[in-house]
């Protein structure tokens, strides 16, 4: 009997997720979802140094949910302002929350590009992996008290979990006492700072560092990649079996099986309460239509909806640009497609990185990726309606006299012929003409055009090709010297009049 009632008192203990933890920042202004575990119908005492006082009850299963309101995040201007929240159930036990701040929280995923950390150091070996570009002048800078990361264990399953870890470093599937590893294995939520920040999402913490710098709040950024990863392993099985392809889909025990990187590493944390999310995805599912791979990833955004709720704003970053030189097309689709469900699904926007990239498929400039996500944030999210964020794009096209006049929406600034200099800070390039542009006629053979811009519209025409009738820009896995850009410094996205 005495030890039925241990096991009883044991069961009674309020437990929480390991995303609910000290140092975490919670969502401003909003109902924030707190839960847990107790033994079923059991009361749970939630009070919050704020203020909010509730309670709930265990149901059959020993689980419990609960919202409570959040104030408006205090200005960092003013210091950091810690806050603290206990969960009790009476006669049993009490956990405190300590070191909470109240801000802006981003759900940050995809694959190696999102993983790809900050710091040079990579803890299972180089194998490919670079540090970013920008790691020495940053490192200075990395002692953030109010900037926060979780960064979800890679785990792979094949049912919907309901806990994960947050564990730094960890950045491919390794044993789990790899050596060199273990003793230095943070969890948990990670305060920035040298000794945490080297292994934080470089995208992640620049996407971070921007909205904490124009908002002036804490952020707090959840991780969630795995490198090598293809989208359909980032959703859950029921939104799958909605597309015909996956109609019969089943979870596989597989880090890039249907719906298992959903299971392990995502499905733990739909309980949260996000302000949107970020996605550094593709190369995996490169070769893929256009319409498959923009049926997937309007799946995944619909099914992230309807988890972390049906207006969470979503950031997609097109791939950049790597491989050999103008050798190939298998990443082009894939761009197509996040530009176009952008362009049509309301909350989504788009981070054109083409001329980021290099040979290797990790580029090493990460901060000018995460600068444009930023700012599509900073404009569509928190309001900034001065702030250009968006890239030019192709709009419409005609036909006359052996030209086609392409015909841009340039994102709110005029249109000019730029260049990247060492720190990748786009000029305008005086003088130098436009690159990047192809034409072809009924034959469908494209050669290189000549480019002149004029106004918002460019003009194209081929000594080769007397009656063009189609048209592409940087139509390639990795062109090379496209520069059509907007005043902003934003690159202007590949495109392709006709899909033959």
């Amino acid at each position: 009997m005495a030890l039925v009632a241990g096991v009883l008192s044991a069961q009674a203990d309020v437990r929480l997720p390991a995303v609910l933890g000290d140092h975490m920042v919670l969502q401003q202004q909003c109902e924030v979802t707190l839960w847990g575990w107790a033994y079923a119908g059991e009361s749970v005492l939630i009070e919050t140094s704020w203020g909010v006082k509730t309670q709930t009850s265990a149901n059959a299963s020993g689980t419990w949910r609960v919202t409570v309101r959040t104030p408006a995040a205090r200005p960092l201007s003013q210091g950091l302002h810690r806050e603290t929240i206990s969960f009790t159930v009476p006669g049993e036990n009490s956990v405190q929350l300590k070191d909470l701040l109240i801000g802006e929280v981003w759900l940050c995923g995809g694959q190696s590009n999102m993983t790809m950390m900050l710091g040079p150091d990579y803890p299972a070996g180089n194998n490919g992996w670079y540090g970013d570009k920008f790691w020495p002048e940053e490192l200075p800078r990395t002692d953030r008290p109010a900037l926060r990361v979780f960064n979800v264990e890679k785990t792979a399953r094949a049912e919907p979990q309901d806990d994960c870890k947050g564990v730094l470093p960890d950045h491919i599937f390794l044993p789990k006492n790899a050596e060199g590893l273990t003793a230095d294995l943070r969890t948990g939520w990670q305060i920035s700072s040298r000794d945490t920040a080297p292994f934080f999402s470089a995208v992640a913490y620049y996407f971070g560092v921007k909205l904490q710098e124009t908002l002036n709040v804490p952020v707090g950024l959840v991780t969630s990649s795995v490198g090598g990863s293809p989208i359909e392993a980032w959703m859950s099985v029921e939104a799958l079996r909605r597309l015909p392809a996956y109609a019969q889909a089943t979870n596989k025990v597989h880090r890039n099986g249907p719906a298992a990187l959903y299971n392990g590493m995502l499905a733990p944390l739909t309980p949260m309460t996000l302000r949107g999310a970020i996605w550094y995805q593709g190369e995996s599912n490169a070769g893929a239509s256009t319409a498959d791979y923009a049926a997937l990833l309007t799946a995944l955004i619909a099914d992230w909806r309807a988890h972390f709720g049906k207006e969470l704003p979503f950031g997609i970053v097109q791939l950049a640009n790597y491989g050999e030189p103008w050798r190939g097309t298998r990443a082009t689709l894939v761009r197509e497609a996040q530009a176009a469900v952008a362009a049509q699904t309301p909350g989504v926007g788009l981070a054109v990185a083409v001329d980021l990239g290099e040979v290797r498929i990790h580029p090493p400039d990460k901060r000018n990726v995460a600068d444009r996500l930023a700012r599509w944030a900073r404009a569509k999210v928190y309001g900034d309606t001065k702030l250009v964020f968006q890239s030019p794009l192709y709009k419409s096209c005609a036909v006359s006299g052996g030209k086609i006049r392409l015909q841009f929406d340039t994102g709110g600034a005029r249109l000019m012929v730029g260049q990247l200099d060492d720190l990748h800070t786009v000029r305008e390039a005086s003088g130098q003409k436009l690159q990047g542009f192809e034409l072809a006629g009924g034959d469908g053979k494209f050669v290189t055009a000549d480019a002149v811009l004029e106004g918002d519209q460019v003009v194209l025409s081929a000594a080769e090709v007397p009656s063009p009738t189609m048209a592409r820009y940087a139509w390639a896995t990795n062109p090379q010297g496209c520069n059509l850009y907007n005043h902003a410094g934003l690159p202007a996205a590949p495109f392709r009049t006709h899909d033959k």
